[in-house]
């Protein structure tokens, strides 16, 4: 009798263990997406992708933060710079990175001319933040093909402003964030 009881609790506490094992290992980050009219995708752009004047720009920094889609950069005015993707999953910027995400998706909109015209595509930003989380700067790195959705991506990335200042352990005084907002009607 005793041996049937021990069986469920046994097999019980494995489950458990297995369940919170396979816990530790699942990335509970801000992955879900509502679901929507109009969707609109923030991801980190490629570093390929970059214009041939940030290409001169950037000085690498050793391959690990290459391969995370890190890029650190040094002003010729000696002022602490780094540029990172907005969709990096680098644990050092990944909770700050995700409140720019959320801010920026608090009162995007798709532009409605571009809506009603049905344009699509993909705008690539480089937003340029101060240690404050002042927007000093926007740059289109790509285009959509639209100058709606173009302008519609940088108006939204300066409405947003200010952002959360950056993290002291940061030490910069300037953090760059390539953004690439992907545009898509679904029917």
């Amino acid at each position: 009798m005793k041996k049937v009881i021990y069986w469920p609790v046994i097999i019980s506490l494995v489950g458990h263990l297995a369940l919170i094992t396979a816990s530790g290992m699942i990335d509970l980050r801000d992955n879900v997406r509502a679901a929507e009219i109009f969707t609109v995708d923030i991801r980190g752009m490629e570093p390929d992708k970059l214009s041939p004047q940030e290409e001169d720009k950037k000085v690498k920094d050793p391959p690990a933060a290459e391969a995370a889609g890190e890029e650190k950069a040094v002003s010729t005015d000696g002022v602490r710079e780094e540029t990172v993707n907005l969709g990096s999953s680098d644990v050092k910027y990944v909770s700050y990175l995700v409140k720019i995400k959320r801010r920026i998706l608090q009162i995007w909109e798709y532009p409605e001319k571009a809506y009603e015209k049905n344009e699509e595509g993909v705008v690539v930003v480089k937003l340029s933040l101060d240690a404050r989380g002042n927007l000093v700067a926007t740059n289109l790195i790509s285009s959509s093909g639209s100058t709606l959705l173009d302008e519609g991506a940088l108006g939204i990335v300066r409405a947003a402003a200010p952002y959360e200042p950056l993290p002291n352990n940061y030490g910069l005084a300037r953090l760059h964030i390539l953004a690439s907002f992907r545009y898509k009607l679904i029917e």
